[in-house]
């Protein structure tokens, strides 16, 4: 089944994209990452503009966050102060980030930066977790605060304790940039900043990252829209149909999985990505011009009026992906209480 995406003006398979999400999604609901990182690659390989993969990513990730802050915030193990730290320093990266795309757009070279950063940032935290699951596959030390971190000015007390407001400052405004650029969620820094920096337990790191992620990716998506002209609705819509279904399976496999092969499993398909990216960038090395055609209607509606369009993305991804989790929700309770009455699942 072949549509035209209207903003991308690129002929794709719904199918096969539907496919692709359920197995990011699985992907993700296991491993606890953000499908973009194995997702995004992909997508530049369809030939979907990258303006277009990271900024309908980055909405994507917008309305998957909600559920996720929704469910943590429940819980109460959200450091709200701590997430709004880092979500002020997140606009002020993510706005930076914009402003680069742009600029590089208006060069043709948005498409080989993306992939440069791809290979770089992945080959750094693949191999850092690959390192980290196998040295520490038995221990299990309560996190604490690292001495370096105690020593820096300008301290602000949080949950774990004083700790600089250079911290937040630094993970804030990287992982915004890196969000921006890369149309990933923060969550692949934050939560590692927070645990191995912060002396946060990793289901509070995982509660703030998602905190800050609802409102940072929010943001990202309506000015990746309003000045990059880089989000298409359709895609974004069949991406979290995709994914969110998919997490539901991933989350309950990873219950059925010990951590280490988890973190181990997740190096491996980060290096693996990082090596798909640099052959993308050295196999493809030209110029990448995107222009948005008037064609149709979401496409006259951008040009014409991109402050609603850009609104109406980034609410209909918020709104879908509230709907879509109750679903997907109820879904994995029923095949959990299944699972447990043939004794595969405790």
């Amino acid at each position: 089944m072949e549509i035209i995406l209207p903003i991308a003006h690129v002929q794709v398979n719904v199918i096969y994209l539907v496919i692709l999400g359920v197995v990011v999604g699985v992907l993700s609901g296991m491993l606890g990452i953000g499908g973009g990182i194995i997702l995004n690659p992909v997508l530049i390989n369809l030939n979907i503009p990258s303006v277009v993969v990271v900024g309908s990513s980055i909405s994507q990730i917008a309305g998957a966050s909600l559920s996720g802050f929704l469910t943590y915030l429940k819980s109460k193990v959200v450091d709200t102060k701590m997430g709004l730290y880092i979500v002020v320093f997140g606009f002020v990266g993510g706005f930076t980030g914009v402003l680069l795309i742009n600029f590089l757009k208006s060069l043709g070279y948005v498409k080989t930066f993306v992939l440069a950063i791809y290979v770089v940032y992945l080959l750094l935290l693949g191999t850092f977790i690959l390192v980290e699951s196998i040295k520490n596959k038995n221990k299990s030390e309560p996190p604490k605060i690292p001495m370096f971190i105690q020593k820096l000015p300008f301290k602000t007390q949080f949950k774990t304790g004083e700790i600089s407001m250079l911290l937040p400052a630094f993970a804030g405004f990287l992982s915004g940039f890196l969000a921006s650029v890369m149309g990933i969620g923060g969550g692949n820094l934050i939560t590692p900043v927070l645990m191995y920096l912060g002396g946060y337990e990793v289901v509070s790191a995982v509660a703030i990252s998602m905190f800050q992620m609802v409102f940072v990716a929010s943001f990202l998506a309506f000015f990746h829209s309003y000045i990059n002209h880089g989000v298409d609705i359709v895609l974004v819509l069949i991406l979290i149909l995709g994914s969110s279904f998919g997490a539901v399976f991933g989350a309950i496999i990873a219950q059925r999985i010990n951590k280490f092969y988890i973190k181990f499993l997740l190096a491996i398909i980060m290096l693996l990505v990082a090596f798909f990216s640099f052959y993308q960038l050295v196999s493809s090395a030209k110029k990448e011009i995107f222009v948005v055609q008037p064609t149709n209607f979401f496409a006259k509606l951008l040009l014409e009026h991109p402050v609603l369009y850009s609104s109406f993305v980034v609410v209909s991804a918020l709104i879908l992906s509230f709907i879509v989790s109750i679903i997907t929700l109820r879904l994995k309770n029923f095949i959990i209480r299944r699972l447990q009455r043939r004794g595969v699942l405790r």
